[in-house]
């Protein structure tokens, strides 16, 4: 999904994780449908807790489960500091991971290569292609968009103004 600042972007993935009530139309997943959204502004209630403690507790049931350290997504030296202490890029990354060791149906990222660093978003986009559920992405980001070869959608103002299907 793409678009100018303002065109309704991270409203359509909202309303996709159904944390907003779309003005018309609606918003119907299979019931048991997974869906995990990585919002812009990423923000954990508890900021004395650590990445591995937050991981855990979300991920650390599921046997299938990647560890935290082997997502490459949250340094080694990070994983037993406050998350209040972590910068925001880190925090982000955090989110990120856990996201993805959860392995949802439908992966949603709002612009996910804000505060990555070039190397994490080469890395980000070779795991993207490897998701085992869908995945939609919103972003500016030419660089990341280079490559994809899934649909586009362009929005305009709350509007789809192009659709790009892949080429078979």
């Amino acid at each position: 999904v793409t678009g100018p600042n303002g065109a309704g972007k991270s409203t359509l993935l909202y309303a996709l994780a159904q944390r907003l009530r779309p003005e018309s139309g609606q918003v119907l997943w299979r019931r048991g449908a997974s869906v995990a959204l990585l919002e812009q502004d990423v923000v954990f209630t508890d900021p004395e807790r650590t990445p591995r403690s937050l991981y855990e507790e979300l991920n650390g049931t599921r046997p299938d489960a990647p560890r935290l350290t082997d997502l490459g997504l949250v340094a080694t030296r990070d994983l037993d500091r406050p998350v209040g202490l972590l910068s925001v890029g880190q925090r982000r990354r955090l989110a990120l991971a856990a996201l993805v060791g959860n392995a949802p149906d439908v992966l949603l990222l709002d612009e996910p290569t804000n505060h990555l660093s070039l190397a994490l978003a080469e890395e980000l986009e070779e795991a993207l292609g490897t998701a085992p559920g869908a995945v939609v992405v919103a972003s500016h980001d030419r660089w990341l968009r280079r490559n994809w070869d899934g649909s586009e959608l362009r929005l305009a103002d709350g509007v789809v103004v192009e659709r790009r299907e892949p080429e078979v």
